[in-house]
């Protein structure tokens, strides 16, 4: 059976199940359905853990301290959708559906036993503290418990109803605030010991360069050899890979040696040597000329090629429009030797200008225009190789130290780039306290960790009725009409009003997302 036919199995087992225990539930103190379908069952023996957590604990200030929180989060929430809508309109790539609902199992991106794992700590401490904050300031709490669909998704607490209703808003805000708040501090201490603390612990075992990829084409394609480390490549060793791409000296199509480190020990292979083509663009002279990926650039203009420094030389040297050679190498392998066949063209080059004025017009300056271009992608023998310690900076979230807004985008983004959970080959390659699979399966479940808290943080500070922030924003805007300047708030009927037209607005913004991508 598919795990999807299973997984759709399970969904309408669960709901049908709902439907025929319904009225019996129904009569029941201890159980309650919400939704039809989410089950909540109620604990009110030992409720009272929250009142003795309240004595014990400043959570008056927590609860204080948690208001400016929430507006810093609602207007981040609130830029973060504007920016979103805005982008739709230029951006032609769309995500699947699946991947906007930050389910574990339902969005793939997001590991199942990480993701609810995640999610059931970060629902249970928010609704904590809820409940902390309430019985701080004499609400009582008429029960706690945990909610289910199929599986345990996290806790809840229901405060006295009356009450709840009755208090005063100032204090109502606060118990609303305190359950957005905790799931941001959570979510701050969380990356702060997954990018500071397991960052520095974990330790580069042997001196090298990260092999990202193996391109199609290339005589290593299908050696299985992405994501581990190349210690050495012809007269470079160590460190010193690094360089490659600026300090080889191999002779173009020449077969060097090649090591790779893969976490447990050393493999040695051969592979020819120079740059090699791995993509062609549309439109320029390369891609007109139907040139093979996989070609290395032997020599121009009868000058040899060592490195992609070495062509962006040549290239440099050469007016744009002139008519130059290119010779080329393609590679077989078989019965332990390369085979190459050489090629050559003849062609026109264009400017540097003209590509960076179509794909990338900000960085475009006039000096491009005196540089020649070929339009193609390379890698120094269609190896895609990248630093160690940047794809180590990638992984554990540098960005959001370095680049502010951006970088904690790019941050949230990673688990989309296939960053967390963090690759198995990746970590492989480092020296780290505590084993392995113990240390690295902690650092995953604390990135989620932090992941999942920040999503809840500035999902719950939107002033959408099935979040928290809707209570907030009523109660903010019940509290500010104390001015005599907003007075018109404390008519209902405009109170309403300014709600929906706040719900209306962000739901808009949500809705140009989904949709204006895929029908421009």
């Amino acid at each position: 059976m598919s795990p999807i036919l299973l997984f759709f199995i399970v969904i309408f087992g669960w709901i049908f199940a709902m439907l025929l225990l319904s009225p019996y539930i129904k009569k029941s103190d201890h159980f309650q359905l919400l939704y039809g379908v989410l089950l909540l069952v109620k604990i009110k023996k030992n409720r009272n853990i929250l009142t003795r957590i309240a004595k014990v604990s400043d959570s008056k200030f927590f609860s204080r301290l948690s208001i400016p929180i929430v507006y810093v989060l609602l207007l981040m929430g609130t830029v973060l959708l504007i920016i979103g809508a805005i982008a739709s309109f230029s951006i032609k790539q769309t995500l699947p559906l699946s991947e906007y609902l930050a389910l574990p199992g339902l969005n793939p991106e997001i590991p199942v036993t990480y993701g609810i794992a995640a999610f059931a700590f970060s629902v249970i401490i928010h609704e904590m503290f809820h409940g902390i904050v309430a019985r701080k300031h004499d609400v009582e709490v008429r029960s706690v418990g945990v909610m289910f669909f199929v599986i345990p998704l996290g806790a809840f607490v229901e405060p006295d109803e009356k009450q709840i209703t009755e208090v005063n808003p100032v204090i109502r805000r606060r118990i609303v605030a305190a359950g957005i708040a905790v799931n941001f501090i959570i979510a701050v201490i969380a990356f702060l010991v997954f990018s500071i603390g397991m960052s520095h612990a974990a330790v580069q075992t042997e001196p090298g360069v990260y092999l990202d990829t193996v391109f199609p084409g290339t005589p290593l394609y299908n050696a299985s050899l992405s994501g581990y480390e190349v210690t050495s490549i012809g007269s470079l060793h160590g460190n010193a890979v690094n360089n490659l791409t600026s300090n080889s000296t191999a002779l173009p199509g020449s077969i060097i040696a090649l090591t790779i480190y893969d976490g447990h020990g050393f493999k040695n292979y051969t592979v020819p040597a120079g740059v090699t083509i791995v993509g062609t663009l549309a439109g320029f002279p390369a891609n007109n000329l139907s040139i093979p990926n996989g070609s290395y650039i032997i020599s121009i203009q009868g000058n040899a090629i060592y490195s992609e420094l070495g062509l962006q030389n040549e290239l440099n040297s050469i007016t744009p429009g002139t008519n130059i050679s290119m010779e080329t190498e393609h590679f077989t392998y078989s019965n332990g030797a390369y085979n190459g066949t050489l090629h050559n063209y003849n062609f026109k080059t264009t400017s540097l200008y003209s590509y960076y004025s179509k794909y990338d017009p900000s960085a475009a300056n006039s000096t491009m225009k005196n540089e020649s271009f070929l339009g193609v992608s390379v890698a120094y023998s269609g190896l895609g190789l990248i630093p160690m310690a940047y794809y180590k900076s990638i992984i554990f979230g540098d960005f959001a130290f370095h680049s502010g807004f951006t970088g904690f985008l790019q941050t949230i983004a990673l688990p989309l780039q296939g960053f967390n959970p963090v690759p198995t080959n990746f970590a492989s390659l480092y020296t780290v306290p505590m084993g392995q699979t113990l240390f690295w399966t902690s650092a995953n479940m604390i990135f989620w960790i932090f992941w999942v808290n920040i999503l809840l943080a500035i999902t719950n500070a939107l002033p959408l009725a099935i979040f928290d922030g809707a209570q907030f924003f009523r109660d903010t805007l019940i509290i500010n009409s104390k001015h005599e300047s907003l007075k018109f708030l404390r008519n209902e009927k405009n109170l309403n009003a300014i709600l929906s037209l706040a719900t209306t607005f962000v739901f808009t913004l949500i809705l140009i997302e989904l949709i204006i991508p895929r029908v421009i």
